[in-house]
């Protein structure tokens, strides 16, 4: 009929003969409305929060790694600031030692303090050193590391040994019979703690010491001990003339001369730096280094020791008279120059006033094979 279609022609077609109208429902699924599309949703969600659980445990991985690293590193300068700071103490501690120092090391901080063991004798006391590191990465936030170092060590409470009255590290000393070297004690026995003991008159290293005449050395028999070398002196006296000479080691006064009122008590360090002359009106005690040539006019006096390059007469004085009670070591330059000792020179032995002035100087000497760690 008209333009339209058979029943048997809609059937062929496929048209729906019931809701072909517009705004008609249809009875077939839209794409949207795919009931699998949920269990993709799903899916794509637990694959993001696995990739971000992965991500940040590898992330807590790396953390936990550096902070590892970063504690090992720390521990290590922990360690080396706390054996930086013995070696600090052990070389800086001169004269009368401080119980417990701090240290600013590699930017963290050493604490070191010295433990009295025992006293071997008049001369020298056993002490235990402890020293703690101490160091914060100043990057991450945390305890600091710590880590603690001990050592024995051997305080030398003189400058040098007590061996001789005068000593010639280097060059021939000439003795005349008008001078006089004793190595007797002239101290009283109650005049310090230190027990009496009476010394060689002089010491030689390399140089030979020749009697022009009379008998102007005094001590035990024999008189002079002939130790051999400059070295083997230096090391039986204690002395480290490099250090004593350098404008590192700390002194009281330097090119200038002490005050002539010093206290009964007081026996600082003097460094002359270069040649130096002396007469009457030098005063001080203590004890005396001068790098150079030690010139000595009359009436010169000094009590305590002596420790010059070298020691001459001071020609343009004149005859030369002085005194010095304690001890006397010269030759230190290593030039070979010869000494002499003449015109009432005197060198008078006493163990309290070269006790009193070489302990400005004491220091510690580190025992071999005795450093650890604390774990």
């Amino acid at each position: 009929m008209g333009g339209g279609y058979s029943f048997e022609e809609q059937q062929l077609s496929g048209r729906d003969t019931h809701n072909s109208g517009p705004g008609a429902a249809h009875t077939g699924l839209e794409v949207g409305d795919d009931p699998r599309g949920g269990f993709v949703l799903m899916l794509v969600v637990l694959l993001l929060f696995g990739i971000g659980v992965a991500g940040a445990a590898g992330y807590q991985v790396v953390f936990n790694e550096t902070l590892l690293s970063v504690h090992a590193k720390e521990t290590q300068t922990a360690l080396s600031i706390a054996r930086a700071g013995l070696r600090s103490y052990i070389g800086k501690q001169i004269g009368v030692h401080d119980t417990i120092v701090i240290y600013s090391i590699e930017g963290g901080d050493a604490v070191v303090s010295a433990r009295l063991v025992a006293e071997i004798d008049d001369y020298q006391t056993l002490y235990l050193l402890e020293s703690e590191g101490v160091y914060t990465d100043p990057t991450f936030t945390g305890s600091a590391a710590r880590r603690t170092v001990y050592q024995y060590a051997v305080k030398r409470e003189v400058a040098l040994d007590h061996l001789a009255a005068f000593t010639q590290v280097t060059g021939d000393v000439y003795v005349d019979s008008d001078a006089d070297v004793d190595g007797n004690d002239d101290a009283g026995g109650g005049e310090c703690e230190q027990t009496s003991v009476d010394i060689y008159a002089a010491m030689m290293g390399t140089g030979t010491l020749d009697i022009q005449s009379g008998n102007p050395l005094h001590g035990p028999d024999p008189e002079v001990l002939n130790v051999g070398s400059e070295a083997a002196v230096l090391d039986s006296l204690g002395i480290d003339w490099d250090l004593l000479t350098s404008t590192d080691f700390p002194v009281d006064y330097e090119d200038t001369w002490p005050s002539c009122a010093l206290p009964a008590d007081s026996f600082p360090v003097t460094r002359r730096n270069g040649n130096t002359v002396v007469n009457s009106s030098t005063c001080g005690r203590g004890v005396l280094i001068v790098t150079g040539r030690l010139w000595i006019c009359d009436e010169f006096s000094w009590d305590g020791v002596i420790l010059a390059g070298r020691l001459s007469q001071a020609w343009w004085c004149g005859d030369v008279d002085y005194t010095i009670n304690g001890l006397v070591v010269t030759g230190l330059n290593g030039a070979g120059d010869d000494t002499y000792l003449d015109d009432d020179h005197e060198i008078q032995f006493d163990r309290c006033i070269a006790f009193k002035a070489g302990k400005r100087l004491s220091h510690f000497q580190p025992m071999g094979s005795t450093w650890w760690e604390a774990m």
